[in-house]
């Protein structure tokens, strides 16, 4: 409850983004106005001019200082004020980077094989976020992350009941899919080219190992998570940017399809050893914004 809280926080407090308004030119004139936006090098406003409410806008070079909500009491009826959707409605975001599962390695795996554990927490990390902006803080939209990590061990041997030993390799090719709805917060810096955006994912994971023990199989399964990224954008030119993004995953694993090209088992892991799919990602990308 208290991340939903600081999502919505700024939701909140836009409602005050338009109220009486000031502007003090550069030659020191004062104005009761209605400042409507602030976009690129120019300060648009509304404001009264004898029994006219006019638009206009100013160079912020002329601009010695302004202020919102400065004024008790406003020389223009908010009827009369045309509050124009100037910002950026659509964000795409492309990124790839580093990331790590945060489960600890179990005390049932052999200390030979720890170092090969330790591998497997770490891999490569690829992910998309689409969103629409109902306001200017607000947004919906779908999240998509990929997470891949591989390693392989030779000289390895399985033995029977009756003591016979095969020999060959151990190897792993593990992918997690995580895909679902998003909600999208902003803050945009003063001059709306930078961005501190946070997304809130619930959807579906899919996991998939392509195994080797000696014999080959896979292992299948799907698990709901969670997932919680911010991201900085720093603008390059009006609809693109570049960021650095840091997510976590939180979701466990409770069951799985063991598959060895012959049969398909089902298998349902107890409480207490469950699969720990949680892990953190830092990475990097582009954004298009519209």
């Amino acid at each position: 409850m208290r991340t939903f809280l600081l999502l919505l926080a700024p939701v909140l407090l836009s409602g005050n983004l338009f109220s009486q308004d000031l502007i003090v030119t550069a030659d020191g004139d004062s104005m009761n106005c209605r400042i409507t936006r602030i976009k690129g090098d120019n300060i648009y406003f509304t404001f009264r001019y004898k029994d006219e409410i006019r638009s206009t806008l100013l160079p912020v070079s002329q601009v010695r200082y302004h202020q919102t909500g400065y004024y008790q009491v406003s020389e223009v009826p908010d009827g009369r004020v045309a509050r124009k959707q100037d910002y950026r409605h659509f964000r795409l975001a492309l990124n790839g980077g580093f990331g790590y599962h945060l489960a600890r390695i179990s005390d049932d795996v052999p200390d030979d094989f720890v170092s090969y554990a330790k591998r497997m927490k770490s891999g490569l990390n690829l992910n998309g976020d689409m969103a629409y902006y109902i306001s200017e803080v607000v947004g919906i939209g779908l999240r998509y992350s990929l997470f891949k990590t591989s390693n392989e061990m030779n000289d390895i041997y399985v033995e029977d009941e009756f003591g016979n030993r095969r020999y060959g390799i151990m190897s792993d090719d593990l992918a997690i899919h995580f895909i679902g709805p998003s909600m999208s917060t902003r803050l945009l810096s003063r001059n709306k080219k930078n961005e501190l955006v946070t997304n809130l994912s619930l959807g579906y994971i899919h996991y998939f190992n392509d195994k080797v023990v000696v014999d080959s199989y896979n292992i299948t399964g799907g698990t709901i998570g969670m997932s919680l990224d911010i991201t900085y954008d720093i603008g390059i030119t009006e609809k693109i940017s570049l960021g650095i993004q840091a997510s976590l995953l939180s979701a466990s694993l409770y069951s799985y399809n063991y598959d060895n090209g012959v049969t398909i088992q089902k298998v349902q892991l107890e409480a207490g050893g469950y699969e720990n799919l949680s892990r953190v990602d830092l990475s990097f990308g582009i954004r298009f914004s519209l």
